[in-house]
């Protein structure tokens, strides 16, 4: 049985800051993309970011090991990355009628000992926040 495209979820925005070669970027994704540019411009870090969130979700990944394969944030994080150094990777997914139905927002950074760690993590579904962390729980367990 073939799934309707009107209701197969997208990727219908990406936001990364601090990724890779990207201070800031903020892109509204269509149904067909297509990324285009000179040597050196940034193409496979943007398509690292949604291969990082695959990792994430990954059977026998996580985010330990989805930052593992990347050799580590500092690897990660932007080079023009001063005063804000958190790496901020936020997402929305959707159907092909334009409104988010899930948002994923994950901010990281590391320890002075290169350790990574989780800043904020939050998932929404239509507007309403159905998971935020850290919360008491993570605050007792570091």
């Amino acid at each position: 049985m073939r799934r309707s495209r009107a209701k197969t979820p997208m990727f219908t925005r990406v936001r990364l800051a601090n990724w890779r070669n990207f201070a800031q970027v903020d892109v509204a994704l269509q149904r067909r993309m297509f990324l285009v540019g000179p040597n050196a411009s940034g193409k496979s870090n943007f398509l690292d970011a949604f291969r990082f969130l695959h990792d994430l979700a990954a059977v026998g990944g996580g985010f330990q090991e989805a930052i593992i394969k990347r050799d580590g944030v500092s690897k990660l994080r932007c080079l023009a990355a001063r005063k804000y150094s958190d790496i901020v990777v936020d997402v929305s997914v959707g159907g092909m009628n334009g409104s988010p139905a899930w948002q994923y927002e994950l901010a990281f950074n590391q320890d002075n000992r290169s350790r990574p760690f989780i800043k904020s993590e939050v998932v929404k579904r239509n507007g309403d926040v159905i998971l935020k962390r850290p919360n008491k729980t993570d605050d007792k367990d570091k």
